[in-house]
């Protein structure tokens, strides 16, 4: 299955992804495969599907139902949203500017709640900050899938002097425009939507780009020039397309 996973790839990658986590028992089977299936769209993806479900043990069938539960996107709805939401983007990289303390470069980003393992909502975030003593050195600490009201969560946000309502401001900003992370970096990267293991999300730059700009942020593999200051992103996952899917 080449947008989906190979059976090598599930078997190797089963641990690191859902192992840990524990498949919510209650949920129907039946029921979250039909959706699955629908998903895919297509009579060769999902007879393809049904395949390694049907030759896939317990725990096999419990990761395939996860990574098929996962959100999807596509490049088609990366364009659609920054058509239609444009200024809302523009809004959202301006008032994380202002949240954001100076000297600091923070990535954040909301994960859902995912019924399937019975997981909460979690905040993934990464903070960056240049030692003022040495300009060219930034400091980092980082963590992933902190809930809301935990320790670590409280203990990053202290870093920067934010609350729990910060976390909802930046959260408003993102749905207003659509999206699910951010990065205040001198190109703002906004992310759109994961997608299965891989991310779609634009580069936004503060001025056009020049010819020579272009070139480089146009490889037609992980980039893509769009238009004006806007760069179409495409961050592959430990398994699946690196690049753009061809069909997409």
């Amino acid at each position: 299955m080449k947008r989906f996973l190979s059976l090598l790839a599930i078997i190797n990658f089963y641990s690191f992804c859902v192992y840990a986590q524990h498949f919510n028992q209650a949920i129907d089977k039946d029921s979250l495969l039909l959706t699955i299936y629908k998903k895919l769209g297509t009579v060769e993806r999902v007879n393809e599907f049904k395949s390694y479900y049907n030759s896939a043990d317990q725990k096999g069938q419990e990761f395939l139902l996860f990574m098929g539960s996962m959100p999807s996107s596509s490049k088609k709805e990366l364009v659609a949203n920054i058509d239609s939401n444009y200024r809302a983007v523009l809004d959202l990289i301006t008032g994380y500017g202002k949240i954001v303390p100076k000297g600091y470069i923070v990535t954040i980003e909301f994960q859902p709640a995912n019924n399937v393992i019975s997981a909460p909502a979690s905040v993934d975030m990464q903070i960056r900050h240049r030692n003022p003593d040495n300009f060219n050195s930034l400091e980092t600490d980082q963590d992933w899938g902190m809930e809301f009201g935990s320790v670590k969560l409280k203990k990053m946000c202290d870093r920067l002097n934010w609350t729990e309502g910060t976390l909802k401001n930046i959260k408003t900003l993102l749905d207003r425009a659509h999206c699910v992370s951010i990065e205040n970096d001198t190109v703002a990267e906004i992310g759109f939507s994961r997608s299965s293991m891989a991310k779609y999300s634009y580069l936004i730059f503060k001025n056009d780009l020049d010819a020579a700009t272009i070139g480089r942020y146009n490889d037609g593999c992980s980039h893509i020039y769009y238009k004006k200051n806007i760069v179409l992103e495409f961050m592959g996952g430990a398994v699946g397309p690196q690049c753009f899917p061809k069909v997409d």
